[in-house]
């Protein structure tokens, strides 16, 4: 107890010591590297000092990385001094900071407005680019800049960073800034530099020389004789893997949920788009075209990484919690972007991490995966290698290994997630026996709300063309026989609780001296609860979109359930998506839809200015579209409370999307847009009307008859000729 008590003493003035000076860790040097090896998986973009001294001694099987002097070019530093750029002064920091908020507000009449603002904040920050990079307060409003900037300001930015990016990718603030200048300036990359018009030589700046690829090579460069220790340092490596994909051509896009570049904490900064501005999202998400000079170079890059490291340390990178993305991205790029000839060089890293292709019981190949399999930071890297390994390494993999085990694997939180990307690898025969070894845990499973695994095996089962039916039998005896209560326990519902929420106006309630005002509602629902409701409604979407046993196992019970429980779910964020699915889905009969839509008349005004619900009253009017008589009642309805939905920016949108004005105006032309038929206009004077049942019915008739005519006519020509 007295040592514990120490330990907490010593820590508290250490924190009191960083509050003191909040920018001390950029004046001192770093700490070395092999007291920062262990981070958690989750953390390690923001691992502390404190906690970084307490880890090595704990885990004495661990290897260091850095052990040893053979490690060539591990130290950037031999004093390991990082460089400090100054400070902005106060001035300087409150008009950044200003700036940022300006960025943050986007209340700019149009695109040319801001590109007018950021070129004087630009102009301002001449000189102070590095500054502001490391600044803790401005750092975001340079990554806004960078983000906004167009192939002129990013080189000029670019300029600024050459030399210095050996710094600047190891620094807490500027590491970020220089993975938004990579992002945004790898599309740019193949663009020829313009000659732009001179200014006043008060205003004039020198143009850079360089292009933006030869800015890239000189990066490279700059960092060549680092690799192996950038690989593991805990704000480089971020950088390092965005680098490694823009000179690949491979889409950055670090919102994706499947990113290598970002972690699940990494803040997303949004550039708002404003008036006469395109939204650029797309070109993050897909490939961009390099210079030739780019492969080498990348080529060149992946060997030097790690050749400094001999296999055992290699295969330690597995586990370690910084290194472990950047091997991803190195296993991406030879598996994926050179083709399977890379995976076969004995000198390639999937090669050397499992050098033994068949994947044999017992063989240094299969004693390494197995290690991954359990391991929350090595199992991230066994996705990767499932998912693009060459599909003769994958068959031996998945046969000699992984195949007998799926079942139990299943089971496991960490080794579900390698169990998803084998489903998605398999063929038709070894789906059907995956199918059959996890089906009897699918109801331990659903027990412990792990129904990712069951998600997956219904799409892929659509996609291969399995039966579903075994399938449907066990989620079934998985949940209650009573649909009313099925439906709950599926979508981790409890009607009691979920009561319709209250106007914005009467959400508070006083207390009776009435100087305290308390939220009145259903108490706050945590993170994982969240997580459970989002998983049981994705999973429950999967099953209406499969016909038979699934799908109906989901309508029995949404028609089971009362006019106000369903008004309820639709009134819940994750619920309502599944309502909006059965409404829409090839799967709804016209009885079905019939019998679940009428459940909406009488709640459609609530459930217009409910953010959630409004979105199932749009897919009402899609799951109408057979039977009018139900959709011109809906409408009738809206009517009624038109000034009530024009007052709501959601039920403005409701209004909208079922043409409300033409319904008041002009009835006959709602009705054809109701019932799917489109007016001949200028503008689709081709289109035809459908044909109704009968128009089909006398063409079918006439094509058969012409059909047998032309038989006839056949048969006695052959007759004529015959004789």
């Amino acid at each position: 107890m007295p040592r514990e008590q120490q330990k907490r003493g010593r820590r508290a003035e250490k924190k009191a010591q960083k509050d003191d000076s909040k920018r001390k860790f950029e004046e001192t040097p770093e700490e070395p590297i092999a007291k920062r090896m262990k981070p958690s998986a989750d953390d390690a973009d923001e691992t502390n000092e404190a906690t970084d001294d307490i880890q090595i001694a704990e885990n004495e099987d661990y290897i260091s990385l850095d052990q040893g002097e053979e490690q060539e070019g591990e130290q950037p530093n031999n004093d390991g001094d990082m460089v400090f750029y100054g400070l902005l002064d106060e001035e300087e920091s409150e008009y950044f900071q200003r700036a940022n908020e300006m960025l943050e507000l986007n209340q700019f009449q149009d695109a040319e407005e801001r590109s007018l603002f950021v070129d004087s904040v630009y102009a301002e920050a001449s000189g102070k680019e590095l500054k502001i990079a490391c600044s803790q307060g401005c750092s975001r409003l340079m990554e806004k800049l960078i983000s906004m900037s167009d192939a002129r300001q990013l080189r000029r930015i670019f300029s600024k960073f050459i030399g210095h990016f050996l710094h600047l990718v190891q620094h807490r603030f500027a590491s970020h800034c220089c993975e938004t200048l990579f992002i945004h300036a790898a599309p740019a990359v193949m663009q020829k530099t313009k000659s732009q018009p001179k200014k006043s030589d008060e205003e004039a700046e020198e143009e850079p020389e360089l292009s933006l690829a030869e800015m890239f090579m000189a990066v490279i460069e700059e960092l060549k004789e680092n690799w192996g220790y950038l690989l593991t340092e805990r704000f480089a490596s971020h950088t390092i893997r965005v680098l490694l994909l823009v000179l690949a051509g491979e889409p950055v896009d670090v919102t994706s949920n499947e990113s290598f570049v970002a972690s699940r904490k990494k803040e997303r900064i949004e550039i708002p788009t404003v008036q006469g501005e395109e939204k650029a999202g797309k070109s993050k998400a897909e490939k961009h075209a390099v210079p030739e000079a780019f492969e080498p170079a990348l080529k060149k890059i992946m060997t030097d990484m790690v050749a400094g490291l001999d296999d055992v340390y290699l295969r330690a990178l597995a586990t370690h919690p910084v290194g472990n993305p950047v091997l991803q991205v190195l296993l991406f790029l030879e598996l994926s972007h050179f083709g399977k000839s890379s995976a076969k060089d004995p000198k390639s890293t999937i090669r050397r991490l499992v050098p033994d292709e068949s994947f044999e019981e017992e063989s240094e190949s299969a004693v390494f995966i197995r290690g991954l399999l359990y391991d929350p930071v090595g199992s991230r890297l066994l996705e990767t290698m499932v998912r693009y390994l060459p599909g003769k390494s994958f068959k031996n993999l998945y046969r000699n290994n992984l195949g007998d085990r799926i079942g139990s694997l299943s089971r496991n939180s960490t080794a579900g997630y390698v169990v998803l990307r084998m489903l998605e690898r398999l063929g038709k025969d070894d789906l059907k026996i995956a199918l059959t070894n996890i089906i009897p845990e699918v109801p331990g499973l659903i027990e412990r709300s792990r129904l990712i695994v069951p998600k997956m095996l219904i799409e892929r089962c659509v996609v291969r063309g399995v039966d579903t039916k075994p399938l449907a039998e066990a989620l079934e005896g998985a949940y209650s026989q009573d649909p009313v209560i099925r439906l709950q326990q599926m979508l981790k519902f409890n009607p009691s609780e979920n009561k319709a929420p209250q106007s914005e106006d009467h959400d508070m309630d006083e207390d009776n001296d009435g100087k305290e005002r308390k939220p009145r509602g259903p108490p706050p629902v945590s993170a994982a609860e969240k997580a459970e409701k989002l998983h049981g409604s994705l999973l429950v979407q999967a099953m209406l979109t499969v016909p038979g046993p699934l799908s109906q196992l989901v309508y029995t019970s949404l028609l089971a359930q009362s006019s106000e429980t369903i008004v309820q779910l639709a009134q819940e964020p994750t619920s309502s998506r599944v309502l909006q699915q059965a409404l829409t889905s090839t799967t709804s009969t016209p009885q079905i839809r019939r019998q679940l839509t009428t459940r909406f008349q009488g709640h459609l005004t609530p459930l217009a200015l409910s953010s959630s619900g409004s979105h199932v009253v749009d897919a009402l009017w899609t799951a109408t579209k057979d039977i009018f008589f139900v959709k011109e009642r809906m409408a009738q309805e809206l009517e009624q409370h038109e000034q009530e939905l024009r007052d709501s920016f959601v039920g403005r949108a409701v209004w909208r999307n079922w043409s409300m004005d033409l319904f008041k105006r002009r009835r006959r032309d709602w009705t054809h847009k109701a019932k799917g038929f489109e007016e001949r206009t200028e503008g689709n004077e081709g289109a035809e009307r459908p044909k109704s049942k009968l128009e089909q019915a006398r063409a079918r008739y006439a094509a058969a008859k012409e059909a047998a005519d032309a038989g006839a006519t056949g048969a006695n020509q052959t007759a004529v000729a015959s004789r």
